[in-house]
């Protein structure tokens, strides 16, 4: 048994390192996808949904009744009105997998070396106790590779931009990387929630139209009144969303959560700057100031708080504009469970590594390298448009 949730078992050809599936999951889950956003997550704004056999993935939302109350009837007159409806939306799901290889000899004349036995020891990487502990650490940073990678797959998979990136070759990584990332981010059909909001946009969605005009292309700060621009996104919200703005929503578990604002990183950092210009005025901004907490207000930290919506960055732009060479600008008001998610990673405990099949092969000519593969389906989708309204300006070279 290797340490840290990590097993190993033998045959004649073979060694199968398997992930237990508890284990893998909190890796899977915890570490990897949720390392970014991860403050948008904690406050409710992801809806993840396990596919089972079903190639499609649904997101369901009753409709609230309206105008449901008339004057009192005479005798037994029966005069119904209204009634719950169940609004379907349906998205396409589309399969991903991952190749890998990992041969011993990358610790060959490092200090690592003497983690192995000696002799043909120093092809077996899981021939002691330490190399086993190596190994795990391994492990975790690939799971950490796959959740990264199915992040900006879930986000930003068949953004156009990335398509002009590669015409036009304004991508800030190297070729290899760049290759890489073409191939993962447009082999497929479906749309990241990144994606599907601009398509949303371009097609003239009510609320998803405004636009973030004063910015300083040089250096990417936002010039403008950022207090105006959130003003804009509450006037432009539908009337379900004001009601959330205004007076919350009741989740399924009783509590009451409000929208979240989401701001890009030049954004995020005009209201921190907002806030901190009223220290010499305010001393709770002055805590802010100097703590990065107004002292009272105890969400999270980095998590700001404007008329009682929790401002967090957007942090799903940071690397794609690393990557592209875009400069994102966005600004977004969004109900909680709004991003919906969708994967069939745990209908693939049989390999008790969520997916993941790590091999060593035993065959003299392969030297103790180690293979490894998973497949999985997965897919993004708004659950309900109307809940969210953004403006952006997205710039590139």
């Amino acid at each position: 048994m290797i340490e840290g949730g990590f097993g190993l078992t033998g045959t004649q050809t073979s060694r199968i390192i398997s992930v237990q599936t508890e284990s893998a999951f909190n890796i899977f889950d915890g570490v990897s996808v949720q390392q970014r956003d991860q403050y948008a997550r904690a406050l409710g704004l992801y809806g993840d949904v396990i596919l089972g056999r079903d190639l499609n993935g649904r997101f369901a939302s009753f409709s609230t009744p309206k105008h449901v109350l008339s004057d009192r009837k005479t005798g037994c007159a029966w005069n119904p009105k209204g009634g719950v409806r169940m609004n379907i939306e349906e998205f396409p799901t589309c399969p991903v997998e991952f190749d890998g290889e990992e041969c011993p000899d990358v610790f060959y004349g490092t200090c690592f070396e003497r983690l192995f036995a000696p002799g043909n020891g120093v092809r077996d990487l899981a021939g002691t106790a330490e190399g086993q502990a190596l190994l795990a650490q391994m492990l975790r940073k690939l799971y950490q590779g796959l959740g990264n990678s199915f992040f900006d797959l879930y986000n930003f998979a068949n953004h156009p931009l990335i398509e002009q990136a590669n015409t036009a070759a304004f991508y800030n990584v190297g070729i290899e990387e760049w290759e890489d990332y073409v191939d993962q981010m447009l082999s497929g059909n479906c749309g990241g929630l990144i994606t599907l909001i601009d398509e949303l946009a371009a097609k003239g969605q009510a609320g998803y139209g405004l636009d973030i005009s004063t910015v300083n292309p040089g250096t990417g700060a936002f010039t403008g009144n950022i207090i105006n621009l959130i003003e804009d996104l509450k006037a432009a919200a539908g009337a379900e969303l004001t009601t959330a703005i205004e007076s919350g929503m009741v989740m399924p578990d009783g509590q009451t959560r409000y929208p979240v604002i989401l701001l890009t990183t030049a954004e995020f950092n005009a209201y921190k700057a907002y806030i901190r210009n009223l220290a010499g005025t305010n001393e709770m901004a002055y805590r802010y100031m100097l703590e990065g907490t107004d002292g009272t207000t105890n969400l999270m930290r980095n998590v700001l708080v404007y008329d009682n919506m929790p401002v967090v960055r957007w942090d799903a732009c940071v690397g794609f504009d690393a990557i592209t060479g875009a400069q994102s600008h966005r600004a977004a008001i969004v109900a909680p469970g709004v991003f919906g998610v969708l994967h069939d990673v745990s209908d693939l405990a049989q390999w008790e590594g969520m997916g993941l099949v790590v091999e060593q092969s035993t065959r003299v000519q392969d030297k103790g390298k180690i293979f490894m593969t998973t497949t999985f389906r997965w897919g993004a989708g708004l659950a309900d448009p109307n809940f969210m309204v953004m403006a952006s300006n997205i710039l590139h070279p």
